[in-house]
């Protein structure tokens, strides 16, 4: 499978090359660890654990943070990660190959922005026609949803737009800054880490155009893109249903608590991210946090993986997901 293709999340938080920690397997039901994503989404599990919902099925329960795609995937095929947040394609691509993965629930419903750098009036989509565009990770989500809604408006991308990508959206906001390009694609919480440190050099950027009501223009659906959930291992869904469903119904209790307590809510992942709690604080009313589970979003998912399949069948391995991959009730 390409690495590349569970890039996603990691190019939000730019944290691609930080150590990675040991994976620690859940024993029995002495202990068990959920795995969030390195990105603001992933404060909803790390306040579920935190919560202490799952203390009385799996002891000891704690959460952290995978660092890289490759650390994801060795240890869902290993089995020592077996809870874990994740880019709902990436947990398709994942299913798709045989991985014995299905995805439990939906995090977050869109957290893609573009934004004009100094100067540039970006009002509407067409405002891009003869612009250049700074996109991460070419082929992953970003790039393929923000060419999809680009060619929805009638914009042929790398003719009427020009495209130039980065490694990361991280290595994009300081282009962006510098005057390199005009306008930038970046996804939460680098959109918010763009904006406080536009304002502390006393720039402007605007963020002005929002991926997501573009994308549900052209797609038939409500506007929420499911974009990155929490994932299961088959073998632990056989053997702890039970705690699957009790993480997923904390994490609805915890998606409310969020809500309630952004400042808190900050301080609670910004060690496991590696991020200023204030970037972390300014992203979470911005990646519109909802909790629902796999299968009551299995229509938007299913128009969602057929978007991004008009422009690259791979990213969830050349088919639709059969209906046993949607958790739910």
């Amino acid at each position: 499978m390409s690495r590349r293709r569970f890039l996603e999340c990691l190019a939000a938080a730019g944290l691609a090359t930080l150590p990675v920690p040991t994976a620690t397997r859940a024993a029995g039901l002495d202990q068990l660890t959920v795995w969030g994503m390195p990105a603001s989404p992933s404060v909803v599990l790390a306040r579920a654990v935190a919560s202490g919902a799952l203390a009385p099925l799996a002891g000891e329960a704690r959460f952290d943070i995978w660092r890289t795609a490759d650390q994801m995937r060795a240890g869902v095929v290993s089995g020592d990660i077996a809870l874990f947040a994740a880019p709902s394609y990436a947990a398709a691509n994942l299913f798709n190959r045989g991985a014995g993965v299905r995805l439990v629930n939906i995090l977050t419903w869109g957290l893609l922005y573009i934004f004009a750098g100094d100067g540039v009036r970006l009002e509407t989509i067409g405002d891009l026609k003869g612009k250049t565009l700074l996109v991460g990770a070419k082929n992953d989500a970003p790039d393929l949803l923000t060419r999809f809604v680009l060619k929805s408006a009638g914009l042929e991308p790398g003719r009427d737009v020009g495209l130039s990508y980065v490694g990361t959206s991280a290595e994009a906001v300081p282009l962006l800054l510098a005057g390199k390009a005009d306008a930038v694609v970046l996804p939460e919480p680098a959109a918010s880490a763009a904006e406080i440190k536009a304002k502390q050099a006393n720039l402007t950027v605007t963020r002005a155009l929002d991926v997501t009501d573009l994308y549900a223009a052209h797609s038939g659906r409500p506007v929420g893109i499911p974009q990155a959930g929490l994932a299961v291992t088959e073998a632990f869904l056989d053997t702890h249903p039970d705690i699957v469903a009790a993480l997923h119904a904390a994490s609805v209790e915890a998606a409310g608590w969020v809500g309630d307590n952004p400042k808190a809510a900050a301080a609670l992942v910004a060690d496991p991210l590696k991020l200023p709690a204030p970037i972390i604080e300014a992203s979470l009313p911005r990646f519109r946090l909802k909790v629902a589970s796999a299968l009551e979003a299995k229509a938007d998912l299913e128009a969602y993986f057929e978007a991004l399949m008009t422009l690259s069948p791979d990213i969830v391995a050349g088919r639709l997901p059969d209906p046993a991959f949607y958790w739910g009730r």
